[in-house]
């Protein structure tokens, strides 16, 4: 079962090194996924509203950070923006059309490279 997370251990280490939650309940990225810190990020931006009941979602996609990063990321937006969101399948979902504001904070902390 090379794809199943492990449950239970009789070595004592059973936690996340990234995140320190219990493995089972971790959601972490595993750490190859990640960029190199210098890389410069172009992050995709899109406006959703298929299968959501109608509902706009801002979907941020390609970040190139792990888990916890992301986590990170999702807060700050959320706080920033006053409005609720999710990670999923390693792309942040914000409720609501929040695309010209989620480009301004990307940019402004340095997550986005300024297109000309």
């Amino acid at each position: 079962m090379p794809y199943s997370k492990l449950v239970y251990t009789t070595s004592g280490v059973n936690l996340c090194k990234i995140c320190g939650k219990v493995l089972h309940k971790c959601k972490c990225q595993d750490e190859t996924h990640r960029t190199a810190p210098n890389t410069p990020h172009n992050p995709q931006i899109q406006l959703q509203r298929k299968g959501r009941a109608g509902k706009e979602v801002t979907v941020i996609s390609h970040v190139g950070l792990g888990g916890a990063e992301l986590h990170r990321l999702l807060q700050l937006l959320k706080k920033k923006l006053g409005t609720g969101g999710t990670l999923k399948n390693h792309s942040l979902e914000i409720q609501g059309n929040r695309v010209l504001e989620v480009r301004e904070i990307l940019e402004s902390h340095g997550n986005l490279t300024r297109q000309s």
